[in-house]
């Protein structure tokens, strides 16, 4: 009888120690569209990939968002030296970013760790910009060496097109930048929760 009201006691100590510590709220942000429409909600327990200001790539998992900060597990695999070689490991940290000094929330299937995929949102624009600079150097040293005029055989056509598609270059790059950025696409909602 007495082990039977131990029990008792012990199992319900523990469920009231555990119900505490579930009951402390936790703030959450929000990525809303410009006419207030959810687009992710951050919470603990969730992934979050994003980059700060200053270019440090955030890639991990919530542990808590209080007082304006999100405290984030993040985890880096790398290879460790061993008396025997080398080995891969895991290393774990937890780090507190101000959700102020994030410039932009990759929250979107096409990035993956921070890192936009695919063929048409990265190497299209880097190869316009590339070959559009690459042909009007090249053909302005050309045109040096062999001590041509520039607009002989329609060189100036030529080098407007390049010139054309780089800037075309650069435009799809700015403007991607710029609507993944908060403040572009979406605005950043931060959600106090209290008891």
């Amino acid at each position: 009888m007495k082990q039977t009201i131990l029990f008792i006691l012990l199992v319900s100590i523990a469920e009231a120690s555990l119900s505490q510590s579930q009951n402390i709220p936790s703030d959450f942000i929000v990525l809303r569209k410009r006419n207030n429409k959810p687009l992710k909600t951050y919470y603990p327990g969730a992934f979050i990939s994003a980059t700060t200001y200053n270019g440090f790539s955030v890639n991990g998992f919530i542990k808590d968002i209080r007082n304006d900060s999100v405290i984030i597990l993040q985890q880096q695999r790398q290879l460790v030296g061993t008396e025997f070689g080398t080995t891969l490991d895991t290393v774990s940290y937890v780090m507190g970013v101000d959700y102020h000094e994030i410039k932009t929330f990759h929250y979107t299937s096409q990035y993956t760790w921070g890192r936009k995929r695919g063929f048409a949102e990265v190497t299209i624009p880097r190869l316009m910009k590339i070959g559009g600079i690459g042909f009007i150097v090249l053909e302005l040293f050309n045109t040096a060496y062999r001590k041509e005029s520039i607009s002989a055989d329609n060189k100036l056509v030529s080098l407007g097109i390049a010139a054309g598609v780089a800037a075309t270059g650069f435009a799809i790059t700015y403007f991607q930048n710029k609507a993944d950025k908060a403040g572009g696409k979406y605005k950043v909602v931060y959600v106090k929760n209290s008891k």
